[in-house]
């Protein structure tokens, strides 16, 4: 099947995507309705996905909250699905959460929220919680559409829609309660500069001595509200030369970011939630 969308000025070309097929997401769902039989739990295809929940609106999040996030995901962002079979498990508050990754994942999780296990093809959420749904569902999708992406973009898209909005049919982020931590490390001037942000490796991004999460989504953030997001996205994605970003960045922005990080840092200090 071939798809060819039209999005803000460019093409974003769909071909046969390599997804689990219908047929083997209800063999695993009939799995689960097996394995957890008496249980409560509800089990429900939501493709590309397998979704379990003992929340009692799992079947509502399926079916509404995470079909729309998925939709608005690959019409703006990804043009292939993942090409793994993926469980959603929905948890109806903290404590069964904690129960449940630790019985089903033998992993004590260190989140009240919900995180993603690329080891168990399984996204595991705190139900109570919708925008982590929203935030870890962008991992999967950069793993099938774009495996070389440093950990401060990967985070940093995530990161935005872990309070999703959607505008004119687009998804987007809303100012988040990221922000005054961000504020406080610019105004105490402990914050390092963007190319340090853009030049760590996985182990830097995640161990950083400063809130690396909070600089990714707003750097991420100034791109979407200047309409900028989306040829970045492109950019970085089709540069097989520099892996870091910086190259695409400054050519989305037209300056060097020397020039822009002043700017930028004035304009996240004016920002309010």
């Amino acid at each position: 099947m071939k798809t060819t969308l039209v999005l803000l000025g460019f093409l974003v070309c769909r071909v046969a995507l390599a997804e689990p097929s219908r047929e083997q997401l209800d063999d695993r769902a009939k799995q689960l309705e097996t394995k957890l039989a008496g249980r409560g739990f509800t089990i429900l295809v939501e493709p590309p996905f397998v979704v379990v929940g003992n929340a009692p609106n799992t079947k509502k999040i399926a079916t509404g909250f995470l079909r729309d996030k998925r939709e608005l995901l690959e019409k703006d962002f990804f043009a292939k699905r993942p090409d793994k079979l993926l469980e959603v498990w929905l948890f109806k508050n903290e404590k069964a959460f904690r129960k449940g990754a630790k019985e089903f994942f033998h992993d004590p999780p260190d989140t009240p929220f919900g995180y993603y296990s690329p080891d168990d093809n399984a996204l595991v959420m705190n139900a109570d919680g919708l925008g982590t749904l929203s935030h870890e569902l962008v991992h999967p999708y950069m793993e099938a559409n774009f495996p070389d992406v440093p950990a401060w973009f990967n985070e940093g898209l995530a990161s935005l829609f872990e309070y999703p909005s959607e505008r004119k049919g687009h998804i987007i982020g809303l100012v988040n309660w990221r922000l005054p931590g961000l504020k406080k490390e610019i105004k105490a001037d402990t914050l390092p500069p963007l190319t340090t942000l853009l030049a760590t490796n996985s182990d830097e991004f995640y161990n950083a001595t400063w809130d690396s999460y909070a600089q990714a989504r707003y750097l991420v953030y100034y791109l979407q509200e200047h309409d900028k997001l989306h040829e970045f996205f492109t950019k970085f994605q089709a540069d097989t030369d520099d892996k870091t970003g910086k190259a695409a960045l400054e050519a989305v922005l037209g300056e060097d970011l020397a020039t822009f990080e002043p700017k930028w840092r004035k304009w996240v200090m004016a920002l309010h939630q």
